[in-house]
């Protein structure tokens, strides 16, 4: 009996180790990854970290909860395409760009303006995710003439409460651990994946492109413990009010599911309601990510700002 219990043990812990090995080479990887793919600028308002790629019309990326400017840039390229000068950010608390407790979105479109300032670009086109929504619409109504169209995916544009969602605490939880994420992704990452808005039917139906898309969205949370600050902030956020963002004349498209239980689709129809010169595309499905309209968002960005440039 002894010696099956120690054979137990020593098989337990092996398999530990090989695990824990594991995890210490693939968290190496996704740190440099981040680290080697951004700048960070230094103002006197504070610092902001950025990455840009690409050439032609400039587009400022904006990340949701979780991501960073790595998230950002892999949204801008899935839904836009080539062509452009991508512009990903991170926002206050995620990755290398500091929280400060009296941070606001007023301060994080100011942000923008000094980042593109220092880049000389005078113009862009602002895309906003999930909880980037904020400061994007903050952006297009502080400074109008900065920029020449406003794109919104399943976009927070309203206060979300102060009752703090239960995937949202699950989430908050597991970012203080880079170790516990990583671990869940490898044991039960349909669920997580559900969790956070890519339903595992559609899942199953995507192409296999489409499905590395959406695996991306999860692997590039590592690591997930630098992103923890600005996550654990989004639910104080203050967005716009339906007055303020009458006021914004940029033209806008915005997707978004009936579906999405993360952002609920009365969020886009509150900025449909008080922004005259926007349109909005629903869908009947298709979760938070949207991973599964991809190619129908791509087309109708394309002509939008055809029409619209």
């Amino acid at each position: 009996m002894r010696k099956i219990s120690l054979f137990a043990c020593i098989l337990l812990l092996a398999l530990f180790s090989a695990t824990y090995i594991q995890y210490r080479g693939e968290i190496a990887a996704a740190r440099q990854r981040v680290l080697e793919g951004s700048q960070l600028l230094i103002t006197d308002n504070g610092a902001i970290e950025y990455a840009v790629e690409g050439e032609g019309p400039a587009v400022l990326l904006i990340h949701g909860a979780g991501g960073g400017y790595d998230q950002g840039m892999l949204i801008g390229k899935k839904a836009l395409g080539d062509g452009f000068t991508f512009i990903s950010v991170s926002r206050f608390g995620y990755l290398r760009s500091p929280f400060v407790k009296s941070s606001t979105v007023e301060d994080q479109a100011g942000l923008y303006v000094e980042l593109l300032n220092h880049l000389g670009i005078d113009e862009v086109i602002v895309v906003g995710a999930s909880a980037g929504g904020p400061s994007a619409l903050q952006f297009a109504h502080d400074y109008p003439e900065k920029s020449s169209a406003l794109i919104l995916l399943s976009a927070v544009s309203m206060f979300m409460g102060d009752e703090v969602p239960f995937a949202t605490k699950v989430i908050n939880t597991v970012q203080r651990s880079d170790f516990v994420y990583w671990a869940i992704l490898k044991l039960f990452r349909t669920q997580f994946s559900e969790m956070v808005g890519i339903p595992q039917n559609l899942y199953d139906d995507l192409s296999p492109e489409d499905k590395m898309y959406a695996d991306d969205m999860l692997d590039f949370m590592n690591p997930i413990s630098p992103r923890r600050p600005g996550n654990i902030h989004e639910a104080a956020i203050r967005p716009l009010s339906g007055e303020d963002m009458s006021r914004i004349a940029v033209p806008t498209i915005m997707f978004h599911a009936r579906d999405d239980f993360l952002v609920t689709f009365d969020h886009a129809e509150f900025v449909s309601r008080n922004m005259e010169n926007s349109e909005l595309v629903s869908f009947e499905s298709g979760g938070h990510a949207l991973v599964a309209e991809l190619e129908t968002i791509s087309a109708r960005i394309n002509n939008f700002l055809k029409q619209n440039q």
